[in-house]
């Protein structure tokens, strides 16, 4: 009987603690400091990291009807180069920055 009130109060304030944690870290949606009332509105884009950036690359690739893609890298000018299957066979491909892909 005791173990059993035991288990039952540790999932408790278990449960208990998640939640608290959760509620900490959802955002108030204005920046620290200002005035109550205001919210803050982006300037700018989205800061996007190269893993997010190389994903949705992938994505548009995927989406031209190939799998499997491979070596992607980004050039310069904002394109993408990489390998992919298509059927059975690998081709050389590249995606510009409008989405469209290629084979070379």
């Amino acid at each position: 009987m005791n173990r059993t009130l035991l288990a039952i109060s540790l999932v408790g304030a278990a449960v208990l603690a998640t939640t608290a944690v959760q509620a900490q870290g959802m955002p108030s949606g204005r920046e620290p400091g200002a005035e109550p009332g205001s919210t803050r509105t982006p300037t700018a884009a989205p800061n996007w990291t190269p893993t997010a950036e190389g994903a949705i690359a992938r994505q548009q690739i995927h989406d031209a009807g190939y799998n499997g893609v491979s070596m992607l890298m980004r050039n310069g000018d904002g394109s993408w180069q990489g390998q992919a299957l298509k059927g059975d066979t690998y081709y050389m491909i590249t995606l510009d920055p409008q989405g469209h892909v290629t084979q070379r």
